[in-house]
């Protein structure tokens, strides 16, 4: 199996029959192509062939053989008909499944001691099951046991049976010479490279949409598509599984090689990005071609130097314009975990409502809800009202503040947790630390403990954003003009940068004295007065901000 999940075959064999002796000059010739001689599948997955697997356990002793669990419940649900009553043959299947799938060696003691007490009227079923399967091959099927290998989600054949079906299409039947299968099977090869190949392709260059985001900044391009996917539904997991590994387990990291929900927690608790290195080396091949051992030498060289040149020649000849554009399409490869990506926001309808039956108030057209619309019109000042062009709420549930700015700054709603440790790491900045005793005076250890989190979702209050504390900690981190609408409205400039005429302006609105609010203004819209906090402890060389908002800034 690739990267991608796709199937590809490495070999075909005509035998004369099924023996050991048989099966062994088999893998013996498959052994022979291997490129290190010294490796071994680690895991092998089979039918309950006895001959296959006496094979399997002489040419590939280190090898792990398991069993396929589809075929085995197909022999045990077949068993059950024949000794089971019809009313409890429903029962003693969904009993059985729960002994496959038992998570640990406790779980399987408790479900196999219910399906014995189930089947305590049918001796012949029950020592079927005991006998032919769990006493010799529970190591091989059951949950307890196959979740500490590293099967890839391989548990059954059916991808051997379905790339074997494919084959026997395209040879139609059973007559005619080694040329026509030969000719079959080649097809069946290039059509499955081919697949494959295009698969990579595509975990190279599309981002699907769930993945934008800066926790999987590290992993886009250089990770399949397919892992990136179960991580995220893992990652779903979070939220009621948080850092506790007893919870959930971690089953994701011992047969798939991926990191598992309680890693996923830490780092989203921590704002990290998912490193690299704890994503299985499986998932990480893009590639059908060899990869080479360390300080092999192929012959050939991998020299960037005359590119980087060329490219540098390239970017001074350009325009201003062409400049920014080369600028940001290599920083898009050096800066992985930084993109100006971030899923759209989603619309609010602000117009109409549903009429209710009652005393309409004076200023509304029908009785209803006031939108997010009119709760941010009723908490800014008149001068800003004619000036707001849309108003976008928050989805998630918490942390609506930080939420906010996290989708401002291309993060993403759920890139909030980024913004608490990022706000942190400004707090405790050494070229800042005056600034800060300055501003805060006594009360900057309580403004550092509000920005640290032990846990998920909903935060107590003083753990919200709070004004006008991290409205500065806010436009210094990411040198932004961060506008507030409530009561009352702000500006908060940068208290360590210069003015710059290309500078972000986020703004955002304070509504029922507990929710925030992304607000999008029209274009040159008059911004509020500035605090006196920011007048009297901003640097004396920053006074550029006033000069160039000087038009807009009301007084």
């Amino acid at each position: 199996m690739t990267s991608t999940e796709l199937t590809f075959a490495v070999a075909f064999a005509y035998m004369e029959s099924e023996q050991t002796e048989n099966f062994c000059w088999i893998l013996e010739k498959l052994k022979e192509l291997f490129v290190k001689k010294d490796l071994c599948p680690q895991v092998i997955l089979t039918d309950r062939d006895l001959a296959l697997m006496k094979a399997i356990e002489i040419v590939f002793p280190r090898s792990i053989n398991l069993l396929c669990r589809f075929h085995i419940n197909k022999n045990v649900g077949a068993k059950c008909k024949q000794h089971v009553v019809n009313d409890l043959q429903k029962t003693i299947d969904t009993l059985w499944m729960e002994v496959v799938w038992a998570s640990d060696e406790v779980e399987y003691g408790q479900r196999l001691h219910q399906i014995e007490q189930a089947c305590v009227d049918y001796n012949g079923f029950i020592n079927y099951v005991k006998d032919t399967w769990l006493t010799l091959h529970r190591h091989r099927f059951v949950g307890a046991w196959i979740n500490r290998v590293l099967h890839l989600g391989n548990t059954t054949t059916n991808r051997v049976e379905s790339a074997h079906w494919k084959l026997k299409q395209m040879l139609g039947n059973n007559i005619g010479d080694m040329v026509k299968c030969w000719k079959a099977m080649n097809n069946n090869l290039r059509l499955q490279l081919g697949n494959i190949r295009a698969s990579f392709q595509k975990s190279f260059n599309e981002v699907e949409h769930a993945h934008i985001s800066p926790f999987y900044g590290y992993l886009c391009g250089s990770v399949s598509r397919a892992a990136l996917r179960r991580i995220a539904e893992e990652l779903l997991r979070v939220d009621y599984v948080g850092t506790n590994r007893q919870i959930f387990g971690c089953t994701l990291r011992t047969s798939y090689g991926l990191p598992y929900a309680c890693e996923l927690g830490r780092y989203t608790l921590g704002g990290i990005p998912i490193p690299i290195d704890d994503v299985h080396v499986h998932w990480r091949k893009l590639t059908m071609e060899v990869e080479l051992e360390v300080d092999t030498d192929d012959g050939s060289k991998v020299d960037m130097t005359c590119a980087l040149d060329e490219l540098w020649k390239r970017f001074r000849s350009l325009d201003v314009i062409g400049k920014r554009e080369l600028k940001s399409r290599v920083c898009e490869l050096a800066y992985p975990t930084m993109t100006p990506l971030c899923p759209p926001p989603e619309k609010l309808k602000t117009k109409g409502g549903v009429k209710k039956k009652g005393k309409k108030p004076a200023e509304y057209e029908f009785y209803r809800d006031p939108s997010y619309h009119e709760y941010v019109n009723k908490a800014s000042q008149s001068s800003q009202r004619s000036y707001i062009e849309d108003v976008v709420n928050v989805e998630s549930y918490g942390n609506y503040g930080f939420r906010v700015i996290a989708s401002l700054h291309g993060y993403g709603e759920d890139g909030w947790s980024m913004v608490h440790r990022e706000l942190g790491l400004e707090i405790i900045d050494k070229d800042r630390s005056t600034l800060y005793d300055k501003l805060f005076s006594n009360r900057l250890l309580e403004v550092r403990e509000s920005l640290m989190i032990e846990s998920f979702g909903s935060q107590p209050p003083e753990k919200w954003l709070t004004l006008p504390d991290m409205d500065y900690l806010i436009a210094n981190r990411y040198n932004v003009v961060l506008v507030c609408l409530g009561n009352p409205c702000m500006t908060f400039f940068p208290m360590t940068s210069s003015h710059s005429p290309n500078v972000s302006i986020y703004c955002i609105g304070f509504i029922n004295q507990n929710h925030w609010v992304q607000v999008n203004m029209k274009e040159g819209f008059p911004l509020p007065p500035v605090t006196l906090d920011w007048k009297k402890f901003r640097s004396h060389t920053i006074t550029s901000w006033m000069l160039g908002f000087a038009g807009r800034l009301q007084n």
